[in-house]
């Protein structure tokens, strides 16, 4: 069956200030810094791709309010985010907007470190201001503090950039508003280095029609009027009682989706079309029902088991794949560490 293709639209990306920028790469290898800080200038560091983050947007689907690909969605959650910012998830109620405004003596307790952690704490904040939380150019402003004070930025995040992107791919023009670095790398961290290599020379249009639900790694980790007001009460209600579960509680996690999955996303894509022509048949994918002969055990077939081993050894190798992208992380880590104290030797052999 043909699909109908929807014509695509472009949307604008909130970029990290130059100067920031800057700054962040010529202080990553001459200083050292906190794990989590760290954390947040490699986002400030990172290059964004906006015509991966253009391509993908193609595929949102403001019905569902995820993405929806030919066989699979994905939709940012908070455990990745947390994952990806190396920030926990706190048991409270994530920032509102009716908290009171900080008073000056709670900034500057907050900011007033010792004299080798100053530059560490400000930078922090104007991470959060002009990067996280970004809305006006050269000034970090109250909200961004607020959050910042808070410790608990996960939630905010995730729920600032869903609505953007909401709001934009249903006008179809516009800037997203929200942190596109983390966007970039939340999406990236769901593809396998095969398809990031692109040895094949691919567009990304063609790259990600391509995909399909086996070649996904999924991840294991996270002034108003009266009626906005009365919204934000309820929100504010109910997130009081949202309480935190783990695999004690529910089970370990399979992300093995059955038949019906996969024929209602079939269904939706045919209802809401793809953004590009696709070279590879979309049909709906079922797997065939393994009937046993009646009276006699059921023995599955060589190419049954051939299916279930190349699944394992897929598995498996997201695993090292996810290992292998943190034992990078690290070794970047040490490679600036050895190279300042290279530096230093150097200064104090010179003294």
């Amino acid at each position: 069956m043909e699909l109908k293709v929807r014509k695509p639209f472009f949307l604008n990306f909130e970029k990290v200030p130059t100067p920031l920028k800057v700054f962040c790469d010529n202080i990553y290898v001459s200083l050292r810094f906190s794990e989590s800080l760290n954390t947040l200038i490699s986002l400030v560091r990172t290059n964004v791709d906006e015509t991966l983050l253009n391509t993908m947007i193609q595929f949102y689907d403001p019905l569902l309010h995820c993405f929806t690909f030919r066989d699979f969605q994905l939709v940012p959650s908070l455990e990745e985010f947390s994952y990806l910012l190396g920030l926990p998830i706190l048991d409270r109620i994530p920032y509102t907007g009716k908290e009171e405004d900080p008073k000056w003596e709670d900034i500057a307790a907050a900011l007033h470190l010792p004299k080798a952690e100053i530059e560490k704490g400000v930078l922090s904040l104007l991470i959060y201001g002009q990067v996280l939380f970004h809305h006006y150019d050269k000034i970090v402003d109250v909200d961004a503090i607020k959050i910042f004070l808070s410790k608990n930025p996960v939630p905010t995040l995730l729920g600032d950039l869903l609505h953007s992107i909401h709001f934009r791919a249903s006008k179809r023009k516009g800037c997203v508003l929200g942190c596109a670095p983390l966007l970039h790398k939340w999406f990236i961290l769901h593809l396998h280095r095969s398809v990031r290599r692109n040895e094949e020379g691919l567009t990304w249009a063609q790259r990600i029609m391509k995909l399909s639900f086996d070649d996904v790694i999924c991840a294991e980790y996270f002034s108003y009027d009266s009626d906005e007001a009365n919204k934000r009460d309820i929100f504010i209600k109910a997130w009081s009682k949202v309480k935190k579960v783990g695999a004690k509680d529910i089970g370990r996690r399979n992300y093995i989706p059955l038949d019906p999955y996969f024929q209602w996303i079939y269904d939706r894509v045919v209802e809401f079309g793809m953004s590009y022509p696709s070279d590879t048949p979309i049909v709906p994918r079922i797997t065939p029902p393994a009937v046993p002969v009646a009276f006699e055990p059921y023995v599955p077939s060589p190419n049954e088991d051939l299916v279930a081993t190349v699944n394992q050894l897929k598995r498996e190798m997201d695993d090292f794949e996810r290992r292998l992208r943190e034992a990078e992380a690290e070794k970047e880590v040490l490679i600036a560490n050895a190279k300042e104290w290279e530096t230093l030797l150097d200064y104090f052999s010179r003294k």
